[in-house]
């Protein structure tokens, strides 16, 4: 990768849970096109890592530990930003965690953990750099979805309601926005070779994960690069009139049956093998 591309020259970015996976693909995307990087997550060695990364690159970037679901932590991070770059031009709402078990199961604790985080997190996010960005009558929030919010996946607990809500918080605040200059779009990935999918099909059994690709019409899952040159577009000022919208990047999964169909084999079968 080369510092070579500069759709973001000059602007400031916030990229929570960018240690790994889709957000840490997303900062070096940005940090690529011209953009300052703030990288937030819970974990300081894994987003140390990113700004290293960065900086190894040439490019400028700073570790912020943030817990999206607390608050003082977020308006923490966002005056870090403030203080280190003067400004933010940019919010990539990436954080989300995972649990999965039918709901009859799901403990109130772990469903309040996941709404928390990948549903109150971006609220948080969003309205912590709202009056930054109504001030400056600009500012491009990215909310990174999933395709569960629009084909549940059986037994994904609460990930897919927090999905879903996302959907909406995304659309609402595109709408109450779009006068002060905020643009909120949201990105939808399929199954994408990040920590939680080598998790749950990579190191688990092979039948089971031969089933996950070949649900997906184009035959393997994404790669993180891949939602990240996407995020590069949207956030730029080449994708000026957009706003409001959700962009699904799922190698086809989501106009076919063929996914569905394919996941209620793999988890059926799943349930029947037991524990």
């Amino acid at each position: 990768m080369r510092l070579d591309s500069r759709k973001l020259e000059g602007k400031v970015s916030i990229i929570t849970g960018g240690g790994s996976g889709i957000g840490r693909a997303i900062a070096l995307q940005f940090a690529q096109a011209g953009s300052k990087i703030t990288v937030a997550g819970r974990n300081s060695e894994p987003g140390s890592q990113t700004v290293k990364m960065i900086t190894d690159l040439g490019g400028e970037a700073a570790f912020v530990r943030t817990d999206v679901s607390d608050s003082r932590q977020v308006s923490n991070l966002v005056s870090e930003t403030l203080r280190n770059y003067g400004k933010v031009d940019v919010l990539v709402n990436n954080a989300g965690i995972f649990t999965s078990g039918p709901i009859e199961d799901l403990a109130e604790q772990d469903w309040d953990r996941v709404i928390d985080v990948n549903l109150k997190g971006p609220f948080l996010c969003s309205k912590a750099v709202a009056k930054h960005f109504m001030g400056r009558r600009s500012g491009v929030i990215l909310n990174i979805i999933s395709i569960s919010a629009e084909i549940p996946e059986i037994y994904a607990g609460a990930y897919t309601p927090s999905k879903a809500g996302l959907v909406g918080l995304t659309k609402m605040l595109a709408v109450e926005w779009a006068k002060y200059g905020v643009r909120v779009v949201g990105i939808s990935p399929g199954p994408v070779r990040t920590d939680i999918h080598k998790r749950l099909y990579d190191h688990g059994d092979p039948a089971i994960r031969e089933a996950r690709h070949r649900a997906v019409p184009m035959g393997r899952p994404g790669e993180p690069e891949e939602i990240a040159r996407l995020a590069e577009f949207l956030a730029s000022d080449d994708a000026s009139y957009i706003t409001g919208t959700t962009f699904t990047v799922d190698g086809g999964s989501t106009v076919s049956m063929f996914h569905t169909v394919h996941l209620l084999k793999e988890y059926a079968t799943r349930k029947q093998a037991g524990p």
